[in-house]
């Protein structure tokens, strides 16, 4: 069962909490917020009436207090023992004349008592912690603390291996562990951090990482679960700011609330990208979706138009002038329908904006070669011709370029929507953003419901984002990979939707 962390979102990013009976490490630079979330986690408890143990390595108790003096900690609960570990010159029964590291409080407190200390190794540590048990929440704040144990970082991991089961096995706790970072830009990929450096994160069950960058002049705090072992956990980041009750962690709702939210959603027929979307694309709505010109936006556009048909809804389209004619008919062919008789029932509509479709068909126009098919003039045919049905048009923005300059672009659309449209009317639009000016390539985002972008990086791996949508996972990165059943594509799955096929 899920122990809760006294943070909701933080509970939400975890899909419940932390795991039960494991440690989290919680990394981070100075002033990002470790030790109010350890401390926020310990109250959690306190108000359950469990167990809860602090173990300092670098603020007595009164510098605690004092720390912790602005939120509602209440660091003399009868259920909470704070006590603490520090490594300082001394001397040991065993030890000769020369002063050696040994294990104290922070307030000087000798663990042998007398003028003799323990030495600070593993195995005293150990002994001293466990007359503490058994606790149901352990904090250790922080490990770097403890790094005076040896200079071999194997040995340092090894400790603390011995430390982390014994508070998860022998104390039955679930902990978190804090250390500093060595560097304050954690937010890079490639910046190491002493926890990482230590190999502590590999010890531990999980990892929480809390770092702060500069947003528009202003610093801001931010949280990101790296890792989480066995929690289909949130991977987006989220911003920390300090309250009275101690850490917010933002946003808990990335979309609108369920009342702004729309109800009616179209499939895209790939399981993984309706998670993503919060059920498909909007009916009555637009979806933008941009591509980098190396990932393939036609799987999407494929099922989509599938989707659509088996709906009954009749279909424009502007093909992408990558496709090409035998390419899309053969693939109108095999997903839709026999593409000659779809074309003569008046359910499916071309219009070929680079002039490369023959002309000779009803339902196929050319604005570039006919005066008589010029955009108004077609999108007119097309709402006669299409009857009751609704529409579902899929136009690529670069094949219009020819014909039509931003401002006729911009002007076509806002006349079609206006004299057009009806309510179920659902349209796609594909672009690679590179291809066009950045005022017409923000027109359209703007104006879109939804926006997909599809990419593929260095890798050759090919991801795909939800940057705008007013449902679904907004902000969620997924992995796509191609299949040879249909729908032909899988999206990655999201975080705690289970562990069926995306």
């Amino acid at each position: 069962m899920p122990v809760q962390t006294g943070t909701e979102t933080l509970d939400d990013i975890l899909d419940g909490g932390l795991p039960e009976n494991r440690t989290a490490l919680v990394t981070g630079g100075p002033g990002t917020g470790k030790s109010t979330l350890a401390m926020q986690f310990l109250q959690q408890g306190l108000d359950r009436g469990e167990e809860c143990l602090y173990i300092s390595t670098e603020q007595t108790f009164d510098e605690l207090v004092d720390t912790f003096e602005a939120y509602p900690f209440e660091l003399d609960h009868e259920n909470l023992t704070v006590t603490s570990l520090h490594a300082t010159p001394g001397q040991t029964v065993d030890g000769d004349e020369d002063r050696e590291l040994t294990l104290e409080t922070l307030e000087g407190g000798k663990m042998l008592g007398g003028d003799y200390s323990a030495p600070f190794e593993s195995k005293y540590i150990t002994r001293y912690l466990e007359r503490f048990a058994p606790a149901d929440r352990v904090v250790l704040d922080s490990v770097s603390g403890l790094s005076a144990i040896g200079e071999d970082r194997d040995v340092f991991r090894r400790t603390l291996l011995d430390f982390i089961r014994l508070l998860n096995d022998e104390f039955d706790a679930t902990a978190i562990f804090t250390a500093e970072e060595s560097q304050p830009s954690a937010s890079q990929a490639d910046v190491k951090t002493v926890a990482a450096s230590d190999a502590v994160q590999f010890n531990t069950h999980g990892v929480i990482r809390l770092w702060r960058e500069n947003v528009g002049g202003d610093y801001h705090r931010f949280l990101e679960v790296v890792k989480m072992r066995g929690v289909d956990h949130d991977t987006r980041v989220h911003e920390v700011s300090f309250t009275d009750a101690g850490l917010r962690i933002s946003p808990r709702l990335r979309t609108h609330p369920g009342e702004f939210v729309p109800s009616d959603h179209m499939s895209t027929g790939i399981p993984g990208l309706d998670q993503l979307m919060g059920g498909g694309i909007v009916r009555g709505g637009t979806l933008l979706m941009e591509h980098d010109g190396q990932a393939s936006p036609h799987s999407i556009l494929t099922n989509l138009l599938a989707r659509a048909s088996e709906e009954d809804m009749a279909l424009t389209i502007v093909p992408p002038v990558e496709l090409p004619p035998k390419r899309l008919r053969s693939i109108i062919d095999e997903r839709i329908g026999d593409m000659e008789e779809l074309l003569a029932d008046d359910r499916l509509f071309l219009v070929d904006f680079a002039n490369i479709w023959e002309n000779t068909k009803r339902n196929v126009f050319k604005p570039q070669e006919h005066d008589t098919d010029n955009p108004a003039a077609v999108l007119r045919t097309v709402d006669d011709r299409r009857g009751d049905r609704p529409m579902f048009t899929a136009l690529n923005v670069e094949a219009q370029l020819p014909v039509l300059d931003n401002d006729e672009l911009r002007q076509m659309r806002f006349w079609e929507e206006e004299n057009l449209y009806q309510p179920e009317d659902t349209t796609m639009y594909l672009y690679n953003p590179d291809t066009l000016s950045d005022e017409l390539a923000a027109f359209y985002r703007n104006g879109a419901w939804q926006n997909l972008r599809t990419w593929v990086n260095d890798n050759g791996l090919q991801y795909i984002k939800l940057k705008k949508s007013p449902s679904g996972y907004m902000g969620s990165t997924r992995l796509v990979e191609y299949v040879t059943d249909e729908p032909y594509m899988r999206v990655q799955r999201l975080p705690g939707a289970g562990d069926g096929d995306s």
